[in-house]
């Protein structure tokens, strides 16, 4: 790769008011999804635990995570947090954004993906933690929501 498709893909033009916002929304978005995930990983490998083995070292629970059936189902919530912070360092357009809102909605929301909110729900209802960190997600996402335009 050479130096300019390095810039390319790592810097970002310089934002108008209204990115700026939906940039630092996308921050703070992820700020909050990257808590919720660390403590949904906690509770899921105490459960795992409990179920299968001891996960003693840093690189079982990586294999885990990353093969195991079991956290399968914390794969989208990793996937949205790496493509909001690949989108945060780069130019980005308003409906790049609104669809990471979107994505949100469909994990978090009143009507949450089935496979995600079979794991999801009991974890929230069980883990303080979990749920503190499921409000700061609701509180940040709406700024990635579309507004309506006055006259529309």
């Amino acid at each position: 790769m050479n130096r300019n498709d390095f810039f390319a893909r790592t810097m970002h033009t310089p934002d108008s008011p209204e990115r700026a916002e939906l940039r630092a929304a996308l921050r703070e978005v992820s700020k909050a999804l990257i808590r919720l995930h660390r403590h949904l990983i906690d509770a899921a490998k105490a459960d795992y635990e409990l179920a299968h083995e001891r996960v003693d070292k840093p690189a079982q629970m990586l294999h885990l995570l990353t093969e195991d059936p079991f956290f399968s189902w914390l794969a989208p919530m990793t996937r949205l947090i790496v493509d909001i912070d690949e989108m945060a360092r780069v130019d980005f357009t308003d409906e790049d954004a609104f669809a990471i809102g979107d994505r949100i909605d469909r994990m978090f929301g009143a009507t949450p993906d089935t496979d995600f909110a079979e794991k999801y729900v009991p974890l929230l209802q069980r883990e303080i933690d979990i749920a503190v960190g499921h409000a700061a997600v609701r509180k940040a996402a709406p700024r990635l929501r579309r507004r309506a335009r006055p006259g529309a």
